[in-house]
């Protein structure tokens, strides 16, 4: 019989993944401020309940996933993973207890997420169906999502998009598609994420069967298709910059790019090789807290002397 360790508080938090929090938080705030910008308001109390409940339903997801890579073979210890993004690997935990966690972190998720809603919201209800389906067939399923060449482009439409047009949704009480088009550097700036990952994972995923986009287009046209995707994500925050906030904004966008022009480039020229995995996810990870908090902080700046 086997004795399994008890899950301890640092397992939880590496569970949740709180660095990859930035793709659920800086959407959320984009969410809020963008409403505020249109003339809506909100109290403290709810928008905080916003936020949490999206950095809950992105700790679902992400427990349920390394949950179920374990349990399908996924993972080893050589897939050139920090132990706190191996988990299971390195601390012997029971593989149901895991399970059990990230339907703990989904209820948080939905619970706080219906305390927001003021009144009945037939648009922020429906949002939220979809993000908890999407949480739950990511990895589970007769056909994960994780699993199809599906992965980058539901990442991103999801926490890139549905994120700030559910969060607008709850605080209008209605439903604005044209949030989605003011969200696009988020839906590109995740998917880049995921599309990054993925890339780095072509070898280990193949093994595990699974048709990820990279895995169908092989390395040298996914390292194209993600130079591409980058180049349009940094104009499009540019562009929407100047649409949302006039030439200031778009000015201070720039210098600060300029700035760190070296460290995009490098970007860029990713090599999405999987021995250089943990420094490439470093680096994706901190150009949405670059590309994405910018166009957040000018959004934040705007309304200073409004």
């Amino acid at each position: 019989m086997q004795t399994y360790q008890r899950m301890t508080v640092k397992n939880i938090i590496n569970f949740a993944n709180p660095k990859s929090f930035v793709a659920s938080v800086i959407p959320a705030i984009f969410g809020i401020l963008l409403s505020l910008k249109f003339g809506y308001s909100i109290s403290l109390i709810r928008a905080l309940a916003l936020i949490f409940a999206c950095v809950f339903f992105q700790a679902s997801v992400n427990t349920i996933n390394d949950y179920s890579d374990f349990v399908n073979g996924v993972d080893s210890i050589d897939d050139n993973l920090k132990e706190d993004d191996n988990v299971m690997f390195y601390n012997h935990i029971r593989p149901k207890s895991v399970d059990n966690l990230g339907w703990i972190f989904l209820g948080l998720g939905i619970g706080l997420g219906l305390l927001a809603l003021d009144g009945i919201n037939y648009a922020s209800i429906v949002i939220g169906i979809i993000a908890t389906l999407t949480v739950l067939f990511y990895s589970k399923g007769p056909f994960p999502i994780s699993y199809l060449p599906i992965g980058e482009l539901t990442s991103g439409l999801v926490m890139g998009g549905l994120i700030p047009l559910g969060v607008n949704a709850t605080i209008s009480g209605r439903l604005n598609p044209e949030i989605l088009a003011y969200s696009l550097p988020f839906i590109l700036g995740i998917a880049l994420i995921m599309m990054s990952n993925n890339a780095s994972d072509i070898e280990k995923d193949k093994r595990a069967k699974r048709y990820t986009l990279a895995v169908v287009m092989g390395r040298e046209k996914i390292r194209i298709l993600y130079k591409i995707t980058v180049g349009l994500w940094i104009v499009s925050q540019l562009v929407l910059t100047y649409y949302l906030l006039g030439y200031l904004f778009l000015g201070i966008n720039l210098i600060l790019f300029m700035i760190k022009g070296k460290f995009l480039k490098n970007l860029i020229f990713a090599s999405l090789l999987p021995e250089a995995r943990i420094g490439q996810m470093m680096g994706i990870g901190m150009a949405n807290v670059l590309i994405n908090g910018t166009y957040l902080l000018c959004l934040a700046l705007s309304f200073i002397g409004s």
